[in-house]
């Protein structure tokens, strides 16, 4: 595995700050499983930034994780290399996070995983988050979670549904 696939070139990362709004911007990041935990470092780091409790801190890099797994695994056929937008977003006035991922490609249709141990990242992204929605856009795909961080998540209770 190259250093580049363990990194996000610092290039496509931005990170700002003020008093009220901190954002974490990556553009253009490859859609390779060999980036995500560099990915996820620096959202942890970020939340950390912005001044999540530490639960809502894991159940943001779980939900996040889950969300760029599906990109890397449905957004392109095999073969294809594709790239994928992240920006998040805190927002300490309102106490709000949001993290939006688009990628460029069109996810396959959804299969039907009764039987296997597969299809989980949906309901974990659904219960590590207070709204979750996933859009098809002109030339891509938006995933769009958002937390609310003045209250916690019952995350044992939205599994259920």
């Amino acid at each position: 595995m190259s250093e580049e696939q363990q990194t996000v070139r610092p290039s496509a990362m931005n990170t700002t700050k003020n008093s009220r709004r901190h954002r974490l911007t990556l553009d253009a990041v490859p859609a390779d499983m060999h980036v995500l935990g560099a990915i996820r470092t620096q959202l942890t780091q970020f939340t950390h930034e912005v001044g999540l409790p530490e639960e809502t801190v894991a159940d943001v890099s779980l939900a996040t994780y889950e969300a760029l797994a599906n990109v890397v695994e449905h957004a392109y056929p095999p073969g294809q290399m594709g790239t994928f937008d992240l920006l998040a977003e805190g927002r300490t006035d309102d106490g709000v996070l949001t993290v939006a991922i688009v990628d460029r490609g069109a996810w396959k249709p959804p299969t039907d995983n009764t039987r296997s141990r597969r299809g989980r990242g949906l309901p974990l992204m659904r219960a590590c988050s207070d709204d979750f929605r996933i859009t098809s856009l002109r030339g891509g795909t938006e995933i769009r979670l958002h937390r609310n961080f003045e209250h916690p998540v019952d995350v044992g209770a939205s599994l259920v549904h």
